[in-house]
């Protein structure tokens, strides 16, 4: 007869179900949002422009050296390029590379007015025609050029080798300089891009709607037969504001824009401060990837704001090589001591006890530890060695446990059969006892080494923060899980602290993957 399931076992069927997969989701969870954000990005950025692109300004074409990753520059740094506000790529483009801006001669007729510059800055050089503009270009890694459409349109295939142009985002939303005053300790700030086709609409009347103070919209519509005028009636809509202000030429809409209280209206960037308005920024939301094979190869500079993680990468190699090195064999040989050779009793106990009680200290613990002994006592200093000498102190009561608990578990009828066809006691352990035992000692040690590639506290008072390529063992140096904690807690780049960690998931798989190849194919051995 078959028995009847109580309502008791039910429940605690039930519950044992729904535990495993709250588990299971939410490890996959966690798991995705760190390897998501790590590969793509999604933030939101502040510009003082809007998102039209154009090839050229004002009939200037702009070059950069195929080194400079920036595929389009706003007005604004492109003009901060050229009146020496930028001397390098950092500020523009996370780039380690000096900047260093040429104009053609020709260019240089005009370029002043269409960049809106006060004075050629400092920095740049006129080198000539356009050929010796774009060779000089060519010749350093950072450059930006500038030259006349018809120049670039004329320059042979091979002078513009090494080259690329550059497409400008020119166009802001300016506004008469009512709107962004301040009244009443209220200011309008940024608005997001979106808002300028709603504004074209009719369907934003006052700037209070977009914090701003009780003003209505006043929109100013440019003349029709340019550039302006179709990005209007595109972001219009075929239905603008029935009280739109119509304009004959650009002349009168700047003259509109900035006579009449609470205008608003495309504007060429270059154009604005000279008509006396002003502007709001437009902020968009933009994605990309974010984990990127320059990223993995690529040495960080300014302590991780640009550049990779290469040198970071081989640090965390030297370290984990480190303690592995220092805290195998030593762990290892102890649980063979213990289980094979130490005679049951009170000093026994004690050493399980203390290594169990090791097991569950605290890092920081750990971290004071080494700073005093390895950093002062011995006079290492905050170094590679003294970082990997703290981990193994942390990780090597694991790796006794787990190796004395692996050796327990092997039959001594294994034993027996060896010392029965006359091996000795050592050959017997290395020979019998330790291959078998393998596999369970080698899960000890990937948990140990899980812990130490984890850790951040005992590292940073005892290994440092130096984010170079270490080049000994008394080297202050950092690991990946180091220089996560300080990008974070620095606020540098949360999308590098997401790509940093995903590689650092991808470390902690790879090594768990060769792991357990490895245990598989011990454990076929042994039984072989």
């Amino acid at each position: 007869m078959k028995r009847k399931i109580t309502l008791a076992e039910r429940l605690s069927v039930g519950f044992v179900r729904f535990s495993a997969a709250f588990t299971i989701v939410a490890l996959f969870l966690i798991l995705g949002y760190i390897l998501w954000n790590g590969f793509f990005y999604s933030n939101r950025h502040e510009y003082a422009v809007a998102s039209y692109r154009a090839d050229s300004l004002d009939g200037l074409v702009v070059l950069v050296n195929d080194r400079v990753k920036r595929a389009e520059l706003p007005f604004d740094e492109l003009r901060n390029c050229f009146a020496d506000e930028y001397t390098t790529w950092k500020r523009v483009d996370e780039q380690d590379l000096d900047l260093y801006p040429y104009v053609s001669d020709l260019a240089s007729l005009t370029y002043e007015k269409a960049l809106d510059l006060d004075e050629p800055g400092a920095l740049t050089e006129f080198p000539g025609n356009a050929e010796a503009t774009a060779l000089a270009a060519r010749s350093q890694s950072g450059s930006i050029a500038i030259l006349t459409a018809d120049e670039y349109a004329s320059l042979p295939g091979p002078a513009r080798h090494g080259l690329r142009a550059m497409r400008v985002r020119p166009v802001a939303l300016a506004v008469n300089p009512s709107v962004t005053a301040l009244k009443d300790n209220m200011r309008i700030g940024t608005i997001d891009e979106s808002a300028v086709e709603r504004l074209y609409r009719g369907e934003i009347t006052n700037w209070k709607e977009l914090n701003g103070y009780d003003l209505p919209v006043a929109i100013v519509l440019p003349p029709a037969g340019n550039a302006l005028s179709d990005l209007a009636k595109k972001a219009e809509g075929g239905s603008a504001p029935a009280n739109a202000i119509k304009t004959a030429t650009m002349e009168d809409y700047y003259r509109a824009l900035a006579e009449t209280p609470g205008a608003a209206g495309l504007a060429e960037a270059n154009r604005v401060r000279g008509a006396g308005l002003s502007f709001v920024k437009l902020a968009r939301q933009e994605s990309g990837r974010n984990l990127s094979l320059s990223f993995l190869l690529e040495a960080p500079v300014d302590s991780g704001k640009i550049g990779g993680i290469s040198t970071i990468i081989l640090n965390t190699f030297a370290m984990i090589f480190l303690t592995l090195l220092f805290s195998v064999p030593p762990g290892i040989f102890a649980a063979i001591y213990l289980v094979e050779y130490a005679k049951e009793g009170r000093l026994v106990r004690i050493i399980r006890l203390g290594t169990e009680t090791l097991a569950g200290v605290p890092s920081i613990i750990f971290g004071l530890f080494g700073m005093l002994v390895f950093v002062q006592g011995f006079r290492w200093g905050i170094s590679l060695l003294s970082g990997s000498l703290t981990i193994t102190l942390m990780i090597l009561p694991t790796v006794v446990r787990t190796a004395e608990e692996a050796l327990k578990s092997v039959p001594r009828s294994l034993q027996e059969g060896s010392l029965a066809l006359g091996a000795t006691k050592v050959q017997t352990v290395f020979k019998v006892v330790l291959p078998a035992a393998f596999p369970a000692i080698a899960s000890g040690i990937i948990l140990a080494v899980g812990r130490a590639l984890g850790e951040t506290a005992a590292l940073l008072y005892t290994m440092g923060s130096n984010y170079k390529l270490t080049s000994g063992l008394f080297d202050s140096t950092r690991t990946l899980a180091v220089h996560i904690y300080l990008i974070v807690a620095e606020g540098i780049s949360s999308d590098k602290a997401f790509a940093s960690g995903a590689v650092l998931v991808f470390f902690i798989l790879g090594i768990n993957t060769a792991a357990r190849f490895l245990i598989t194919r011990m454990g076929r051995m042994a039984r072989a």
